[in-house]
C-alpha cells in the first residue's frame, strides 16, 4: 500500500503470532508492541525472539487494543489476522481502535477479506470431500470452525469505522478478494 516504517516509529502489530513479521518490523522501527490473543503463540515468540530489545509482547483480549495508550503509535500493522475473526463487528471495532492508538498523521496498514464466498461453510459433496481429506490427514482440519471460516468486511462499513476512529482510508488494493489491503491515516 506504499507505506514505509521509519527508524523513529513506534509500531503496534496486531496478531503477531510467533513473531514471523515482528522481528522484521523491529529491525526497522524504534519499538514494537506485538499483540496476540494466544498465550501459547506469545510464549513461542518469546522463545524465538526474546533477544529483541525493542519488542514488548502483549496478550490481547481479542476484541480491542486495551492496554495500548491513546495516540501512542506512529504505525499499526496487521496481516492475515482480521479475516479470521468470526464477527465483522469485532474487526470494525479494531479499525476504530487503530484510530484511537495512532498519533495524528500516523498510519495503519492491514488486510481484510471482502469476498463473502471465501467465508461460507462448505456443504454437500464439497463439504464431504473436505471432511474426508481432513480425516485422512490429506487436508487441513477444523475448516468448519468459526475462526477458520472468519468473516468478510464490506469496504463501505470499513470506511465508516475508520472515520469513526478519526482516520481516512487512503488506499485499498485487492478489493473483492480475500487479500484486500488497506492503508488508513489518522487525521491531524
Amino acid at each position: 500500500v506504499g507505506a514505509h516504517i521509519q527508524p523513529t516509529d513506534d509500531v503496534v502489530e496486531i496478531g503477531c503470532g510467533i513473531g514471523r513479521m515482528t522481528h522484521v518490523i523491529a529491525s526497522r522501527a524504534a519499538s514494537v508492541r506485538a499483540l496476540d490473543v494466544s498465550p501459547r503463540m506469545l510464549e513461542r515468540a518469546r522463545e524465538h525472539w526474546g533477544t529483541l530489545q525493542n519488542v514488548e509482547w502483549i496478550l490481547g483480549d481479542g476484541t480491542s487494543l486495551a492496554g495500548i495508550a491513546d495516540a501512542s503509535a506512529n504505525v499499526c500493522i496487521s496481516h492475515v489476522v482480521f479475516q479470521h475473526i468470526p464477527d465483522p463487528e469485532i474487526t470494525l471495532s479494531y479499525v476504530r481502535e487503530l484510530g484511537r492508538v495512532l498519533r495524528p498523521s500516523g498510519w495503519a496498514a492491514f488486510q481484510v477479506s471482502n469476498d463473502p464466498a471465501i467465508h461460507r461453510r462448505r456443504t454437500g459433496r464439497e463439504g464431504l470431500r473436505i471432511l474426508v481429506r481432513a480425516l485422512t490427514r490429506r487436508g487441513p482440519r477444523g475448516q468448519a470452525d468459526p475462526a477458520w471460516l472468519g468473516s468478510y468486511i464490506e469496504l463501505d462499513r470499513l470506511r465508516g469505522a475508520a472515520n469513526d476512529g478519526g482516520m481516512d482510508v487512503e488506499r485499498t488494493s485487492g478489493e473483492g478478494s480475500q487479500l484486500c489491503f488497506v492503508l488508513t491515516r489518522r487525521r491531524a
